[in-house]
């Protein structure tokens, strides 16, 4: 399973509890057919956390699926019992899903893309992938490391960002939690310098050099209180002139940033978006 650029490689094991857990948020199938593995692997001469999923049943190659995370830092990393519930899901969908936790000195959206790319590199290497079909995910900060990485990889077959950040300086206008934090990544820095960083982060401004024949589902709550809605609705609107694949935005009234109360629809969206442009079943 190892390639190159994995390291070290190791089958997790949730304890009773977790398993039941597991069984009863995302399914039977999760853990019963899915296997999860934490890894370790290089990127820009550091070695940063990661996680595969797959089948433990594989009859031919799989498309694969690049999982961005949310969060900052520790916020938002995850553990071997979300990573289990969460990237096993999708695996179960018949995909080999891979995932970075990022490398420890995170800029929120800066050198840590290149975590993205060489994890992306790792998993073309994985002897189950099947060479061709790959899509990218990614959930709030995760959505917006998945617009900056559509600026640079034109070959993704498909893309979904959930509740999404596509305007930094909007967000912090209300958020200031997110403002806080960011800015004190950067408080070495002149003002103007940290006003070029917000903006090389936010889609909103370099929507034009995103990969417009990439298929884009956008998904969010109107409830979202930790990134606003109109993040995704403003890319939508900026993107669907020029797109030339298809461009989805699917807004969930009242839905939350975890939209934790339409959980079963968004997973039939999601699922609905890979399979058609990852296994041509439609």
């Amino acid at each position: 399973m190892k390639t190159r650029l994995i390291k070290e490689e190791e089958f997790i094991k949730l304890d009773d509890k977790q398993l039941s857990l597991v069984r009863n948020g995302w399914g039977d199938k999760v853990v019963d057919s899915i296997s999860v593995s934490k890894i370790i692997y290089h990127s820009d001469g550091y070695l940063i956390d990661g996680y595969i999923a797959k089948p433990k049943l594989i009859e031919k190659k799989l498309p694969m699926i690049l999982w961005n995370r949310g969060g900052d830092e520790s916020d938002g990393r995850l553990d071997d019992f979300l990573a289990s519930g969460i990237l096993g899901e999708i695996a179960s969908w018949g995909y080999i899903v891979i995932a970075s936790q990022y490398r420890k000195e995170d800029e929120f959206g800066g050198k840590e893309i290149n975590d993205v790319m060489n994890l992306l590199k790792a998993g073309m290497e994985l002897i189950e992938f099947d060479g061709e079909n790959i899509g990218v995910e990614g959930w709030s900060r995760g959505g917006m490391m998945t617009y900056i990485l559509l600026t640079q990889v034109k070959f993704l077959k498909c893309a979904i960002s959930v509740s999404g950040i596509s305007n930094l300086k909007r967000n912090f206008e209300f958020n200031l939690k997110l403002r806080n934090k960011f800015f004190n990544k950067f408080n070495k820095y002149s003002p103007d310098i940290i006003g070029r960083e917000i903006e090389l982060r936010s889609a909103v401004n370099f929507y034009d050099k995103m990969a417009k024949t990439t298929p884009l589902l956008l998904i969010h709550g109107t409830g979202d209180d930790k990134v606003l809605c109109d993040d995704s609705k403003d890319l939508y609107h900026l993107l669907k002139p020029s797109f030339e694949s298809d461009i989805e935005l699917v807004l969930f009234d009242r839905g939350d940033h975890y939209l934790r109360s339409k959980r079963k629809e968004v997973s039939i969206l999601r699922k609905s978006w890979f399979d058609k442009y990852l296994k041509f079943i439609y």
